[in-house]
């Protein structure tokens, strides 16, 4: 439950603190007094939408913070644990609005976000808006409260994942299958390329051998004639080799080297040298003998060395990285022969996935029917003392196409209604007029506050077109919610006001703030300025009194209307 509310610089309130009890509290005051501004900023400390127009005029910042008591193995108590920002059984929620910036929320004293608000709060208060009852003609909200009162909420969000899953699978499927025509002609492209390359077997390795022994083969007399001349020159010239001559250099140094020795490493050189001469000589040979040309090898290098330039100009790729092409083209053809085994592996994954819905939307289907009878016999009871004698309730579950997934499940929702005996159930919004939709959708909301986890249940103003002995058994039913809740009602009834186990009036006055002052206006000429602001009080017996006779006689309170009003008070 609320403990307490504290407000700074919200809309027009300046500072208002409240303290909240247990049972049955309602809030009063003229129209535009600013009662609603109390559930506004409730809403807003649960995570709903904040920006600059919830900022008091002439500020930069608006600040809301509460205190909730939570009951023991309370929901949100585990969900504070798990966020590590538990504090007893208590919970502190705090929001500060900055002008023109993004809101700070606070949970517990730790930093939150609104998304970590919202998820928390809708277990802590559940807050019942004066606008309901045109949304109820909505089916989708017709289904959502239906699921919230079978407490199907989050069983319908699986089956919501399990129909974009069912649905991404079967778009595969649809495609693979379009694409098979289109897939066959590719795999036999890639057949007949696959094969082509297959006879070459090329490798990056194999193309360097293949282009060096092609190199060899078309230069041989070149290399050879090279080789024998270089061969000469170094050894077998008979009167002028490289050979010979160092030889004899070495000789006439080593004979000198006994005059000098510093000559003896030059001649080791040399003969080093003459060694070195000796041994290039020896490997020359090979170049030049045995030099004839094998026109077979001729004829196959040349062969597989066309058929490299040939398939590398047909691929548009260098001939070395045809290699690298054939093992890409394998493994996009071991793809294309795989689409029945991609096929299958899908088919399972759908099979999968619908059975998994089917099982989901049997329970929810089960959840729906058994509270749909529940709540329809409960607010046709309702409806007899809501001024519709004989009226009746009912909620269809219409199933939907054999065979269709939808997010919702096996059957959509539509609430039904004979406002009159003898009238034949009909959609709401063919037979509801405003009166009786606005009670209807009261009742439907009374019947649902009792099944809410929330222990604070908070009715903004859903008291609106209905007055008389209904408004009494209205004020009756939300006074019995209040046993076992902390019920808050904004509410213009007296006859509701005149029920609740707590009254606060909510009102309004004018200020006077001079020119150039803190709040006052930014340019004047000494001037006084007024600005409005809401004040919030708890009223005692007398002020009840007081208060119940002004909402039933206006402004001019006589001697009649404040001893109905102690009447009023005195039957509730």
């Amino acid at each position: 439950m609320i403990d307490w509310l504290e407000i700074k610089q919200f809309v027009i309130a300046e500072h208002i603190e409240l303290e909240f009890e247990r049972g049955f509290t309602t809030v009063t005051g003229e129209t535009g007094s600013g009662k609603s501004l109390l559930v506004d900023a409730i809403g807003i400390l649960l995570g709903h939408r904040s920006g600059n127009s919830y900022i008091r005029h002439n500020h930069n910042t608006a600040e809301l913070q509460a205190s909730f008591a939570l009951p023991p193995r309370h929901p949100c108590l585990h969900w504070l644990e798990q966020h590590g920002m538990a504090n007893d059984n208590e919970c502190l929620l705090r929001r500060v609005i900055r002008r023109d910036k993004s809101s700070k929320g606070y949970i517990n004293g730790h930093a939150a976000t609104a998304s970590q608000l919202r998820d928390l709060g809708k277990d802590i208060v559940d807050i019942h808006g004066q606008n309901e009852h045109h949304s109820l003609l909505k089916k989708s909200v017709q289904q959502m409260l239906l699921d919230g009162a079978a407490d199907n909420i989050e069983r319908v969000a699986e089956l919501g994942d399990g129909c974009h899953a069912i649905n991404s699978i079967q778009k595969q499927i649809d495609r693979l299958n379009d694409q098979s025509q289109a897939a066959q002609e590719r795999a036999d492209l890639l057949k007949f390329q696959i094969e082509e390359l297959n006879e070459l077997a090329p490798s990056a390795d194999d193309w360097l051998s293949l282009e060096n022994q092609h190199k060899r083969l078309n230069h041989q007399q070149e290399l050879s004639a090279g080789a024998h001349a270089a061969a000469t020159i170094l050894h077998q010239s008979e009167e002028h080799n490289l050979s010979g001559q160092l030889i004899q250099c070495g000789l006439q140094l080593q004979q000198l080297s006994q005059f000098d020795e510093r000559l003896k490493p030059i001649a080791k050189m040399l003969d080093e040298a003459q060694v070195n001469i000796e041994e290039a000589a020896s490997q020359l040979r090979p170049f030049y003998q045995d030099n004839e040309i094998d026109d077979a090898e001729m004829e196959s290098i040349e062969a597989r060395f066309s058929l490299y330039h040939t398939l590398s100009r047909k691929h548009r790729l260098l001939p070395q990285l045809l290699a690298d092409h054939l093992e890409a083209m394998q493994r996009e053809l071991s793809g294309l022969k795989d689409p029945q085994r991609q096929l299958a592996r899908l088919n399972e994954q759908l099979q999968t996935e619908s059975d998994k819905y089917r099982r989901i939307a049997a329970k929810v289907s089960a959840r729906r029917h058994k509270s749909a009878r529940r709540l329809a016999s409960e607010v046709t009871t309702l409806m007899q003392n809501l001024g519709m004698k004989g009226g009746r309730f009912d909620i269809l579950l219409i199933p939907t196409e054999s065979g269709i997934h939808t997010r919702f499940g096996n059957e959509s929702v539509e609430f039904v209604v004979a406002a009159n005996p003898g009238q034949p159930l009909q959609s709401l919004s063919k037979v509801a007029s405003g009166g009786e939709l606005s009670r209807i959708s009261l009742g439907i909301q009374v019947v649902l506050a009792n099944n809410t986890p929330a222990p604070t249940l908070i009715f903004d103003e859903v008291d609106v077109g209905i007055g008389g002995e209904v408004a009494n058994v209205v004020g009756q039913k939300l006074k019995e919610l209040g046993t076992s809740n902390q019920v808050i009602c904004i509410t213009h009834l007296s006859q509701v006001a005149a029920k609740g186990d707590h009254h606060f009036s909510v009102s309004k006055q004018g200020r006077k703030l001079k020119s150039g002052s803190k709040f006052g206006p930014k340019s004047g000429h000494g001037h006084d300025h007024e600005q409005v602001e809401a004040t919030a009080v708890k009223l005692g017996a007398e002020q009840r009194v007081t208060e119940i006779a002004r909402m039933t006689a206006g402004e001019k309170i006589t001697k009649q209307s404040l001893a109905q009003a102690q009447e009023m008070l005195k039957s509730a």
